[in-house]
C-alpha cells in the first residue's frame, strides 16, 4: 500500500506522473486526470493527488448514438450481411433525414406506421426540396432508397410511385473522360510507388479500389492472390507474366472469384514497391498485404490502428492527392481507363468481348454462365487469355509510347496497315521486298 504522506521532497513530484498541487501561498495548477490516491500535509497547508490514468474525452459520433437503437442496428447489420459500405452510407443519409425534419428514426417509423400517407407526402415534398438544392438526381435517388429502406424493415410499404427528374443523370461525370497516354505518365511520374502501385492495379489490371483494401480495412488484396510473384533471397520476383491476379469471392463486388491479369509495365511498378518495403525490414508472407500502411505510422491510424489493410477510403484519397490540382478526375477514372482500352483492342480483333468482362469481375451474359464463370477455367481456356492480355498490353501502357518513340513509330504503321486498301497492303508488301533483297 501507498503511503499516502509524502515528504516535501521535490523529487517525490518529479517521480510522480499525472499530479495535482494545491497551495494556498502559489499558483494554482489544475489538472483533468482522474484522482486515484490523495494525501495531505496540514502543517504546510498543501493537498496533493496522485493520478494513475487520464479521463478519456471523445465525443460520441453520430453513428454511435443512432446504433444504439437496437431496431436501427438491427437493420443496419441486415443490410451489412450484403455490403457494409452500402450499410454505412445508407446510415448516415438516414441520419441526415432525420436531423433535418427534427426527429428520431424511431418517430418517422411510428408516424409511417400511422399514416402511409403522411410519409409519402413528406417524402415526395423532400424532392421537391432536394431539387431545388440543387441535388444531383443520383442522391435524391440514394436518399430516397435509403428511407424507404428503413420504413421496409417495419413492414411499412410506401407504394406511391415518385418521380425524380433525369433520375439517370450523373452531372458529375458527364465531362469526364479517361486521360490519354501523356496524361498517364505524368500522373505515374508524380505518384510515390505505394500510390504508383495502386494507381497500376486500377488502371492497367482492372480492379476496384475495394479490392485493395476494402471499406473498413479488415481485408484485401493479399501476396497469395498472386501466384506468380515470388520472395527469393529477401527480393520480389515474377515468374512468369503477365502477371495473374485472384480476386477473390469476398472481396468481388459480384460475390464470385476470378482473375485477372497486370501488364508489365504494372508488374515493375508493383515489384519496385515490393522491393522498397523489403530494404526498409518488412516481412512480406502469403497474408502480407499487397497494399500496405506505411510501417512508420502504425502507432498513428486512429480507429485503423491494428489494422493491415489501407481502408477504401484511404487509398482514393492518396490517389486524389497525386492527381489535385492538375487532373479533377475520380480515382475510378483509371478502372474507366482499362474498360475503354480494352474495348479498343475489342474493335481491333485482339481479344473477345467475354474476356474483357471477365477481367472487369462481371459475370457477363449466359454465355458465362457456361464458360468463363465456372470455378476453375480449363487450362487451354487460360493460356488464350494470357496470349490474349499480352496482344492488349500496347494498349494498356499508353505511357510508354510516349517515353520510346520506336513503339510510337511502330503504332502508327500498325493502324495504317489495318486501315489501308488491299493496294496500299500491296505497295507496302512490294516495298518490303525490295528493302529485304
Amino acid at each position: 500500500m501507498i503511503d499516502p504522506f509524502l515528504s516535501d521532497n521535490s523529487n517525490d513530484l518529479v517521480n510522480c506522473t499525472h499530479q495535482e498541487k494545491l497551495n494556498t501561498e502559489s499558483s494554482v495548477y489544475l489538472s483533468d486526470e482522474v484522482p486515484t490516491k490523495e494525501g495531505t500535509d496540514m502543517g504546510k497547508n498543501t493537498t496533493y493527488t496522485l493520478t494513475n490514468n487520464t479521463a478519456k474525452k471523445q465525443k460520441t459520433s453520430k453513428k454511435e448514438r443512432l446504433l444504439r437503437n437496437p431496431d436501427v442496428k438491427r437493420w443496419y447489420d441486415n443490410t451489412a450481411r450484403s455490403s457494409v459500405n452500402t450499410a454505412e452510407t445508407r446510415l448516415r443519409k438516414l441520419g441526415n433525414f432525420c436531423e433535418i425534419y427534427s426527429m428520431t428514426p424511431m418517430e418517422l417509423i411510428h408516424l409511417g406506421m400511422k399514416d402511409v400517407r403522411t410519409i409519402s407526402d413528406m417524402l415526395q415534398d423532400h424532392i421537391t426540396r432536394m431539387e431545388e438544392d440543387g441535388k444531383a438526381p443520383q442522391y435524391i435517388k440514394a436518399v430516397m432508397t435509403c428511407v424507404k429502406s428503413w420504413l421496409r424493415h417495419f413492414d411499412v410499404e410506401v407504394k406511391r410511385k415518385m418521380k425524380i427528374a433525369n433520375a439517370d443523370s450523373t452531372p458529375t461525370l458527364e465531362n469526364e473522360r479517361v486521360p490519354d497516354g501523356a496524361e498517364m505518365s505524368e500522373i505515374l511520374n508524380r505518384a510515390d510507388l505505394r500510390t504508383g502501385t495502386a494507381i497500376s492495379l486500377i488502371a492497367k489490371a482492372g480492379l476496384r479500389p475495394e479490392v485493395l483494401g476494402n471499406y473498413n480495412g479488415t481485408d484485401g488484396l493479399t501476396m497469395r492472390d498472386l501466384p506468380d510473384i515470388v520472395i527469393q533471397q529477401g527480393t520480389a520476383r515474377c515468374l512468369r507474366t503477365p502477371t495473374r491476379i485472384v480476386v477473390r469471392k469476398t472481396l468481388s463486388k459480384t460475390k464470385h472469384q476470378y482473375f485477372t491479369l497486370l501488364t508489365n509495365s504494372g508488374t515493375k511498378k508493383l515489384l519496385a514497391y515490393l522491393n522498397d518495403r523489403l530494404a526498409r525490414g518488412e516481412a512480406l508472407g502469403s497474408d502480407s498485404p499487397v497494399i500496405a500502411p506505411d510501417s512508420i505510422y502504425r502507432t498513428y491510424r486512429g480507429r485503423n490502428s491494428g489494422k493491415k489493410f489501407l481502408p477504401t477510403a484511404r487509398i482514393l484519397d492518396r490517389i486524389r492527392k497525386t492527381m489535385r490540382p492538375r487532373f479533377q478526375w475520380r480515382p475510378y477514372v483509371f478502372r474507366a481507363f482499362f474498360d475503354t482500352q480494352l474495348l479498343i483492342a475489342e474493335s481491333r480483333g485482339r481479344v473477345a468481348r467475354d474476356f474483357r468482362v471477365f477481367w472487369m469481375g462481371h459475370k457477363g451474359g449466359i454465355e458465362g454462365k457456361y464458360t468463363t464463370n465456372k470455378g476453375l477455367l480449363p487450362e487451354a481456356l487460360i493460356n488464350e487469355m494470357n496470349d490474349a492480355f499480352k496482344r492488349c498490353e500496347e494498349f494498356l501502357d499508353l505511357e510508354l509510347r510516349e517515353e520510346d518513340p520506336l513503339l510510337k513509330q511502330k503504332e502508327q504503321l500498325r493502324n495504317e496497315i489495318e486501315k489501308a486498301t488491299p493496294e496500299r497492303v500491296q505497295e507496302i508488301l512490294s516495298l518490303l521486298g525490295v528493302c529485304n533483297s
